[in-house]
């Protein structure tokens, strides 16, 4: 349904800092609900590229019967995508899958256009038209779009192919990467692999080793990736200007209900409490600096304080804990969430071992199936399960929007806003940890984790939108052509949001690392907006907490029926302002800050007793 947030998940084999390890506990989900068999699929897929094929030759008769027809065969397309993406999830070795689900994509896309069409057809005054205004309204504005069918056509059956030999090929460097191994704790470590596992080891020397390691390997591969991405660039604003005589980042702002100078506003806003985020990141030198640590760097901040090991959660627990955090949504929608993280209900699957796993994890829903999680590895570590919690709250807004009987047309929509209902789960949980942890070790844990994800929702989210369109217009522009170049772009633009690549130089590597550039070019900027809205959502939520629910359960089940900036509308209860947004999170942001300032003012308080 949506493009992961890898940048985020980190899928490693984490040392488990606890009494103990996480049990190797496999689950396999219950798919038989959406087909019997891979053969029972395959059948069915047949019948429904014809009955797909006779929807779009009928372009006569009753438009109203079209679109049910759209409908209905639109529902029978996700149960296959759905099936299918899991498929693909349990043995990334097949092919076979991966190539059903390319398949299976084209045929909904197709189903689409052709229920857009039908509604383009209908009458101005046509009753059952009324229930579906926002796909009505774009099927109209699709339809006065001057459209070249076969300039269209021709481009991408060229860009589409060569986006996608980039992005393998920008996989096939990147295994190539050379990340320096290193021995301590009683085991060899991979920089690349273990990276997280590293950052979070008691031995200073090991982390900073482990943390310079990281960016050595990525270094390691900078020609080649350069040359991967300024290519990848250029197609790509290429075709965008041959079909849409606009630019791909303009293109994509479009999508997203926004346009270039909205996004340049909000940019700026974040921009402007960049020292907010360089205050933070100097209180945590400093507590690390009170306990004992000489001369603190960025990677004596990520490990917890000393005597405290944060415990590895049983999945019964991560199940309790992550309905706590949601209570305030009522009984209905922590049911829903209890019976998918169970793991007696056989909807999860996940392993504790890769194997032949992908590294993914995702969200499974269709109409009339239950709701299904796939999670590539579970590590056991804190990120770990918290990306479980992001993935099951959108496994949920799909349950949710079944629940309501949204139609099957208007079950994906909006990315940036999708995410946002996901990252708002994820920010309560990290909350119900902090709130039911008694050790002020663990407080401060829990709750410096909490304000690490709104760093990464807000001022990561902003550097790489900035990063991401100012590489779009280098490319244009022609000033930029080597690694080099992109280096001292990705340096310019992190100090703009309070990093310092003058005194960490590494840090201007970071666009190699920038995976969706090159897999999902200009999705980053998706997060930017879904962060400020989940952040929002956050605090919404303890304000007015019965008004929230009546407003967020409303538009979480009637799936993508309006604009988004309406629905968010709805969600905040007046329209979007982003850059006041921006403001608005930074307060919320600050308050959290102190809260975790006055937490280690307590913990070095107790230390130096």
């Amino acid at each position: 349904m949506n493009t992961r947030r890898m940048r985020t998940f980190a899928h490693v084999a984490a040392l488990l800092l606890a009494t103990g390890t996480a049990s190797a506990q496999t689950l396999h989900a219950d798919d038989r609900a959406y087909f019997a068999s891979a053969g029972a699929e395959q059948t069915a897929r047949s019948v429904l590229a014809e009955q797909t094929a006779a929807l779009q030759a009928a372009t006569g008769g009753d438009p109203a019967v079209r679109f049910r027809q759209a409908e209905q065969l639109q529902a029978q397309c996700l149960r296959h995508y759905a099936y299918l993406h899991l498929q693909a999830g349990r043995d990334a070795r097949d092919r076979r899958p991966a190539q059903a689900l390319d398949q299976v994509m084209g045929l909904c896309g197709s189903i689409a256009r052709a229920g857009r069409a039908a509604l383009h057809a209908a009458p101005a005054d046509a009753g059952w038209a009324n229930a579906y205004p926002f796909l009505r309204e774009r099927a109209q504005q699709e339809a006065a779009l001057p459209s070249n069918a076969a300039l269209d056509d021709a481009v991408d059956a060229l860009a589409g192919p060569a986006m996608d030999s980039f992005a393998r090929l920008r996989r096939q460097i990147m295994r190539t990467a050379v990340y320096p191994q290193l021995q301590g704790e009683g085991r060899q470590w991979d920089t690349g692999a273990d990276r997280l596992a590293l950052a979070q080891q008691p031995d200073r020397v090991l982390r900073e080793a482990g943390w310079k390691g990281y960016w050595q390997g990525l270094q390691s591969r900078r020609d080649p990736m350069a040359s991967v991405l300024l290519g990848l660039v250029q197609v790509n604003d290429s075709a965008s200007q041959l079909q849409d005589h606009a630019s791909a980042t303009e293109r994509g702002y479009r999508h997203m209900g926004l346009d270039a100078a909205t996004v340049q506003t909000t940019l700026a806003a974040v921009e402007r409490h960049a020292p907010q985020r360089d205050a933070y990141q100097q209180q945590l030198l400093r507590h690390a600096e009170n306990n004992g640590v000489s001369n603190p760097q960025p990677w004596d901040t990520t490990v917890p304080d000393a005597g405290y090991v944060p415990p590895v959660l049983t999945l019964e627990q991560l199940r309790d804990t992550a309905a706590d955090a949601m209570q305030h949504l009522g009984p209905a929608y922590v049911e829903e969430l209890r019976a998918l993280l169970d793991p007696a209900s056989q909807r999860m699957d996940l392993d504790t071992a890769r194997g032949q796993r992908s590294q993914d994890a995702f969200p499974v829903f269709a109409p009339d199936a239950p709701a299904l999680l796939f999670v590539g590895q579970r590590s056991g570590d804190l990120e770990s399960d918290v990306e479980i919690v992001h993935e099951a709250g959108h496994s949920l807004h799909g349950q949710w929007m079944q629940r309501n009987h949204a139609s099957p047309l208007q079950l994906n929509g909006s990315a940036w806003l999708t995410e946002a209902f996901a990252i708002y789960n994820e920010l309560r949980f990290r909350d119900r940890l902090y709130q039911q942890a008694q050790d002020p070790r663990a407080k401060a844990y829990y709750l410096k984790s909490l304000l690490d994800d709104m760093v990464l929702q807000v001022f990561t989210s902003a550097e790489e939108a900035q990063l991401e369109r100012s590489i779009y217009q280098g490319v244009t522009n022609n000033t930029l052509g080597t690694a080099d170049d992109l280096d001292q772009l990705t340096g310019q633009v992190l100090a703009r949001y309070g990093q310092q690549p003058q005194r960490y130089p590494e840090l201007r590597n970071a666009w190699i690392g920038k995976r969706l550039m090159y897999e999902d070019p200009n999705y980053l900027v998706n997060y930017l907006y879904a962060g400020l809205l989940a952040v929002q959502l956050y605090a919404l939520d303890q304000q007015d907490p019965e008004g929230f629910r009546v407003r967020y359960l409303q538009v979480l089940g009637e799936g993508f029926d309006r604009a988004p900036q309406q629905q968010v509308a709805q969600l905040l209860g007046h329209a979007p302002d982003w850059p006041a947004l921006v403001d608005a999170d930074m307060q919320v942001f600050e308050g959290t800050v102190a809260q975790l300032r006055a937490l280690h003012a307590q913990i070095d308080s107790e230390r130096h007793r």
